[in-house]
């Protein structure tokens, strides 16, 4: 067994492909009462999902990828243990069928890549939410890909492994971007993953894609989550779009066009701090990806010049559920506090004003505002309208990971 320490960010796992490397992260030492860890996408198509795992989750099979190399991110308490297994089933490998059993521990500064052919499961993940920023491939002819269906699954106690050809073209960044729109598309409506296994059937072998039926397919009601915000001016909950993984598991993908995402840390707070932030450039969507079930305090007050509600104060108790997003208007302030650490998922559509530059607007890329309640502006700032193209806020994010 090899064992990662903690503080690790780069380690070779004894096969070629599967090794971890650091993330980029940004500590945020805004105010006691804002998030005060970013962590940013990796450097590729910057496409993620996010992958929630139930308390009574557990692997029965390993997974191999034929056209999808894996960066996974594991987030959730540091003191919690995973033990990852994997196999190198790739036809042609010098390492073919070796075994490494890997473990470490939850850690946002760190992912585990998992290239193609190798076959993986996890034991520990039950409450962990993974991100995973996938490298996808294509092939001429390869029978064992299927691009419904990438996954080829394993049943961990099954005899010999096997052989597998992978696929060798990588898509181009505006494919990943194109699949990430075709699942939004698809999980309008939450829809079960279906798994696929290769069988032996009248003598021949072939892939059979089976569609599981038993999974707890909602868990709690989601009606009283959609409706904790009703009250609240500028915050509307959505029903995130998501695919069903297991019982009480789920895979979420983007809510936005662009399809990037951070993820940002708040530390455990309690309520009644006075600060509060405000974005007048920014929408931005939330969804609570840690500590399921949890209560999370929302304080607002609605800054957007000319609405109905202006000067108004409002307070919500939201319930940490990844199936919950949660958007919150330019110009409206606001603050999270919860009893404990949680780990979110942040997504961003920016706006621009017609007289760009604005004085009296904050510079791209710096679009936060601390705010007292106490103190407030007799008037605020007219708040930008028209939306960037997804391709821009693409940019954006690519600069601040890829500097030139």
């Amino acid at each position: 067994m090899i064992e990662i320490a903690r503080d690790a960010l780069d380690a070779e796992l004894g096969i070629a492909g599967l090794y971890f490397a650091p993330n980029a992260l940004a500590p945020l030492a805004v105010h006691p009462g804002w998030f005060d860890l970013k962590v940013m996408s990796s450097p590729g198509p910057l496409v993620s999902d996010f992958v929630t795992h139930g308390p009574e989750f557990a692997y029965s099979t390993s997974g191999i990828h034929i056209g999808q190399d894996d960066r996974l991110t594991f987030f959730g308490a540091p003191d919690r243990v995973i033990d990852g297994h994997f196999i190198d089933c790739r036809a042609g490998s010098r390492t073919l069928h070796k075994r490494v059993h890997a473990r470490f521990h939850a850690s946002p500064a760190r992912r585990l890549v998992i290239e193609r052919g190798i076959a993986h499961t996890f034991d520990g993940l039950a409450g962990i939410v993974t991100r995973d920023e996938p490298l996808w491939y294509s092939a001429e002819h390869n029978p064992h890909w299927n691009v419904n269906n990438d996954l080829v699954s394993v049943l961990r106690d099954a005899g010999a492994p096997p052989v597998v050809e992978v696929n060798p073209h990588r898509l181009p960044d505006s494919l990943h971007e194109y699949m990430t729109r075709l699942s939004q598309a698809v999980l309008g409506e939450p829809k079960a993953y279906s798994t696929r296994f290769k069988l032996r059937i009248g003598g021949t072998e072939q892939y059979v894609m089976f569609q599981e039926h038993a999974w707890d397919q909602e868990g709690r009601d989601l009606a009283p989550l959609l409706a904790a915000v009703a009250a609240v001016p500028g915050v509307t909950a959505h029903r995130s779009r998501y695919a069903i993984t297991g019982k009480a598991s789920w895979t979420l993908v983007p809510n936005t066009d662009s399809g990037v995402a951070d993820v940002l840390h708040l530390p455990a707070q309690r309520p009644g701090a006075v600060a509060l932030f405000v974005h007048r450039r920014t929408r931005k969507w939330y969804s609570l990806l840690t500590g399921e079930g949890m209560a999370v305090q929302l304080d607002t007050i609605d800054l957007r010049p000319g609405s109905a509600s202006y000067g108004r104060a409002a307070s919500a108790t939201l319930t940490c559920d990844p199936r919950i997003s949660y958007t919150i208007e330019p110009g409206i302030a606001y603050r999270f506090a919860a009893a404990t650490d949680l780990f979110c998922r942040v997504e961003h559509e920016i706006f621009v004003a017609e007289d760009e530059p604005r004085a009296d607007l904050p510079a791209f890329g710096q679009d936060l505002a601390l705010v007292d309640p106490a103190d407030l502006p007799a008037a605020q700032p007219a708040l930008p309208t028209l939306p960037c193209p997804a391709r821009v806020v693409r940019q954006m994010a690519r600069y601040e990971v890829e500097p030139a």
